[in-house]
Parts: structure tokens; sequence; C-alpha cells
């Protein structure tokens, strides 16, 4: 009979190449994406019914589904935009049906009341284009929503850091996909003009924001487990080729906020597990460290092959003749356009989803917005201040209370790079949000029993 570690390591084989199969088959038949994803929700929503351990299946769903978020929209999986957002909303709800959540997390229903105004305002003032009030404040609600839902479930909830390491593993499968359908779908690096702008065609036909932001969340759950590895060597191998690769793709985008933010990410892990970890493994940690800096220098050297030296001129932010351009390509003038609207409307803002329409008036342009911290003072004003201020103390409070969670840093490292140059387009940041308000226990059972048996046999020993 196998051991559990080396069933999980067949388990884990198996799902590998199943998504690598998934990549390889939507690259060739997009339409069987639709099928993939009616799949996926059977599988976990059985696996939420069915486990006895309902709030890991619940995690494991709503992670999966907000990996493969970006992936189902750009192979037409998705029926609606939004899709991936609701999912995680309603099997976050199913998770608290079955087992609730802390009355402790009342901060997080102040934060979901101080939006509410928005709405009343953006309906009183709604009169734009012809465009649905409902969409527009869907588009823009969706996200905090599915970050409301998904920190009431997750807040001092406790699962084990194994259970934390599965999880890491599932939510990296669907971006495993992504990456095998952005390689085989795209076309060929040679056929591709690269430019210093974002590259569609690197990115799989899509955008090249929103598939940087994902694939360098696969960089950081790769890096993970490079750090804290498997009980297989061949499965930490393939580990280590997926972080090359996630790393080599995410720089072929061309877009940088999501490999800024995977390396910032990385960094903050590192010091973590390096302060926390015994003295072995951080002897191990930087023999790894060593090899993986040489690693990245041949990717990075390897990037600047492909695109010409183009990809030093995009993080340098200089145009292909090497002059200065706008780093932020646009973002600042729509930051400072919505600082405008907070200043004529401080208190309430100008309402949900109305700084697109009050941009328009100011420069004929209908761009949305790539800031959620200016969006929200734009749209909610001093509302919007007080909300964003309960979730830095949320996360600020734990941290303070010695809460243990190795990778609280990470995740809220990522919602917060990460509105600040995609907003909330994508469930993954709500939902990193949330996983930092999780506990995280480190004591195996066998600990456990020991803990117990020791405990006892000293209290019999005081007897008198």
């Amino acid at each position: 009979m196998l051991n559990k570690a080396t069933s999980y390591t067949y388990t884990m084989y198996q799902y590998l190449v199943l998504h690598v199969l998934i990549g390889v088959v939507v690259s060739s038949f997009r339409g069987l994406a639709q099928v993939y994803l009616a799949a996926v929700l059977l599988y976990f929503t059985y696996q939420i019914l069915q486990h006895k351990d309902k709030a890991f299946w619940v995690l494991a769903g709503t992670g999966y589904i907000a990996s493969a978020e970006v992936f189902l929209r750009m192979t037409g999986a998705s029926p609606f935009w939004e899709l991936g957002k609701y999912i995680v909303i309603v099997f976050m709800l199913l998770g608290m049906f079955y087992k609730g959540f802390k009355l402790k997390a009342w901060p997080v229903l102040i934060f979901l009341g101080l939006l509410l105004p928005g709405v009343v305002v953006a309906y009183l003032h709604f009169d734009f284009f012809g465009e649905s009030f409902r969409k527009t404040i869907l588009f823009n609600l969706s996200g905090p929503l599915s970050l409301v839902a998904t920190a009431l479930f997750c807040y001092h909830r406790t699962i084990k850091m194994k259970s934390l390491l599965k999880l890491v593993d599932v939510m990296m499968l669907p971006i495993l996909s992504m990456l095998v359908y952005i390689i085989v779908y795209a076309p060929s690096l040679q056929q591709i003009m690269f430019t210093t702008e974002s590259n569609v065609a690197a990115s799989g036909g899509y955008s090249g924001n929103q598939v940087s932001t994902v694939l360098g969340l696969g960089m950081f759950l790769t890096y993970v487990r490079f750090l804290i590895p498997y009980k297989n060597r061949f499965l930490n191998l393939i580990n280590i080729g997926l972080l090359g690769l996630f790393t080599y793709r995410c720089l072929l985008t061309f877009s940088r906020g999501g490999f800024v933010t995977a390396l910032i990410m990385m960094f903050v892990f590192t010091v973590l597990f390096i302060k926390w970890a015994p003295l072995v493994q951080q002897a191990k940690a930087t023999m790894k460290l060593v090899g993986l800096g040489i690693g990245g220098f041949v990717i990075w050297g390897l990037a600047m092959a492909v695109t010409g030296g183009l990809i030093l001129n995009r993080y340098a932010g200089e145009n292909a003749r090497g002059e200065e351009q706008d780093i932020t390509t646009g973002r600042a003038d729509i930051i400072s356009e919505e600082l405008t609207a907070f200043l004529e409307e401080p208190f309430l803002g100008v309402g949900v989803g109305m700084g697109k329409f009050f941009r328009y008036e100011l420069d004929g342009q209908l761009a949305a917005s790539h800031n959620e911290v200016a969006r929200m003072l734009a749209e909610h004003g001093f509302l919007g201040i007080l909300a964003l201020l309960i979730l830095l103390l949320i996360p600020l409070g734990l941290l303070l209370s010695k809460s243990r969670n190795l990778l609280m840093l990470p995740f809220v490292a990522f919602w917060f790079l990460t509105i600040n140059h995609s907003a909330m387009r994508v469930a993954l940041p709500g939902f990193m949000y949330g996983l930092a308000l999780l506990n995280i226990s480190y004591v195996s059972n066998t600990q456990k029993k020991r803990k117990i048996k020791t405990t006892a046999v000293s209290r019999q020993s005081t007897l008198p």
C-alpha cells in the first residue's frame, strides 16, 4: 500500500499531465473550454458537498476558479465577463452555510456597508450613453463583493500548513493550462513583433496586463514549492522548470505589473521563510537562492535575445529608440482625473461606476480605471478612504496579534500591488486578500499526539 506522501505525488503527476492536455486541447478546440468549465464546477461542487473537510474544498474550489478566470475569459468559456467572481462568491457562501464565519469579522461587514452609499449616488445621477445601470454597478463592485465573501469565510479560520500547500498546488494547475495554451496558441516568437508596449500576441491574443498578473502568481506559487519542496525529487525538478517557464512568459507579455508583483512577493516570502525556518532549512534555502539567481540571469538574457533588447527598454521606461516615455502608460492621467473627482465630491464621491463618465466629461475618453485606490476615492469619497483603511488595518491587526500565517504578507502584497495596476478586474486580488486572513496550524497530527501523551504523563507524575 502506498503511503500518503507517495500517493499525493502520483496524484500530482496525474493532475499535471491532465492540465497540460487541457491547455493543448483547448488551444485547438476552443469550444471545449466550456466543457472544461462545466466539469470544474461539477467536480468542486461535488467535493464540497461530499467531503467532511469542507473548508479546504471551498478554498480549493474558489482558488482554482480565481486562478482559472483569465484562462476561461481568453478561451471564451465564460458566458459572461464577471462569472469567475460570482462563482467565488457562491462557493464562499456555500462554505459559510456549512461552516459559518467568525463574528470577529465584523470589520469586513463595515467595509461592505461603506460601499453602499456609492450605489445610491450612482442611481441618482446615472444617465449616460444608454449603458445598463446594473452592469455598471456589478462591473465595479463584483471584485469588492468577492473580497468580502472570501474575507468573511477565511477570517481567523484555522487550516493546516499541509492544506495550505495543497491549495498552492491546486491554484497552480489552471495557470499551467493557461501557460500551455499561450505557448501553443500564440504565434512563434520569431513571428511576433515586439515593441515597448504590452504584447497581446505573446499573451495568447488577450490582455497582457491580466495574463501577466496570473503568470506572476504562477511564479510565486511555484517559488513557494521551491523553498518548501515536495517529497519527490522529480516533482521538484518539474516545479523548477515551471517556475522558469512562468517567469519567461510573464516577461514576454511586456506587462510589468504581474512580474514586479511576483518579485516583491517572492522577496517578502524569502525574508519570512529564512527568519522562521530552522538552521538546516535556512542553509538549504541559501544554496537554492544562489542557483535561482543564476537561473534568473539566464532567463533575462534569453528574453533580451528574443526581444532584441526591448525588454530592458520596457522596464527602464523607454521607447524603442531609448527615449523616456510615460512609465505609467496613461494611468497617471486617469488617477489625476479621479483625484479631481474626489476633490469635487469629497464625502460620498461621484457614485459607483461614474468615474469613467466623469473623465469623459473632462477629456472625452471613456477609459476604465486601472487603480482601485483612486477609483475608491473618486467614486466613494471619504467613505472610500475609510473602507480602504479597514482593509489595511484588518491584516495589520492579525499581524500584531501574532497570527500564524507565513504567507499573510505576500498575499496582502499581491492584493495591494495588483489593485494598483489592474484594479479588481479579476477575482484574484480579493481572493488572495481573504487567504491572508487565515490562521495556519503548523503542528502535525503526530506532534499533537506526542504533546497530549507528554501532558498526560506529566500530570500522572504530579499526582500524590
